[in-house]
């Protein structure tokens, strides 16, 4: 968002999604030759509620006017190409969501107001993972002994168990709402976290994949 402005070269939507489903068609393409199967995650920037570098009102490349109708690259100007949420770009794709939410203290409140845009959007949550916040090392500080990450992931069962008994819907299954430990302090690699949570992944990647070849029957297609 910030980066095309500074740059002076936003883009509209439809450039955004058309350059998305291209890369999406030939990843499909490749997987059907090679006689593989294919799980593609598209990762976006931010929060759900973050902006992104496109706009649904600029047709055009390169096309970034300010108010006054002069052309500027500073954020603190006001393009008329405004921008859209990352929620907004991609909800006519309809794509199943897996959410990384907040692990931290004060991270309900952020994964549940992320969720309930998510779905205010017709998403489909399909998962929701947490990977334990890092602890402080104060010896004074009482709070290195709380996982806020396990804490928040037994809370958001807990809530989404009594929404879905309120509402009759099932939103999200709860062996899919899952804790991943603490990630290695930088710069150490992460090849050795993966391989340690490997069985935690695969068990995950089925119970999407499951979900994901029920609901292809119902899914328009995005071609």
């Amino acid at each position: 968002h910030l980066a095309s402005r500074l740059e002076n070269y936003p883009v509209s939507d439809d450039e955004v999604l058309s350059s998305l489903r291209k890369c999406w068609n030939q990843i499909v393409i490749d997987a059907e030759e090679g006689e593989k199967k294919s799980t593609t995650i598209i990762e976006t920037a931010g929060g759900v509620l973050s902006p992104s570098s496109s706009s649904p009102l600029n047709h055009q490349t390169n096309r970034s006017l300010s108010s006054s109708g002069s052309r500027s690259g500073m954020p603190n100007s006001t393009p008329k190409w405004k921008w859209s949420t990352q929620a907004d770009l991609y909800s006519s794709l309809q794509l199943p969501v897996v959410f990384v939410g907040d692990p931290k203290l004060g991270g309900i409140s952020v994964t549940l107001a992320s969720l309930e845009a998510l779905w205010s959007r017709g998403y489909h949550v399909d998962a929701v993972v947490f990977i334990e916040a890092a602890k402080k090392n104060s010896e004074n500080d009482r709070e290195g002994d709380i996982h806020f990450g396990e804490g928040n992931t037994e809370a958001l069962r807990e809530y989404i168990a009594m929404k879905s008994l309120r509402t009759g819907k099932k939103l999200i299954a709860q062996d899919s709402i899952v804790c991943l430990p603490e990630l290695p302090p930088m710069p150490i690699p992460l090849n050795e976290w993966y391989e340690s949570n490997e069985g935690s992944f695969l068990a995950l990647h089925d119970l999407l994949w499951k979900r994901w070849n029920s609901r292809l029957l119902r899914q328009p297609s995005i071609s």
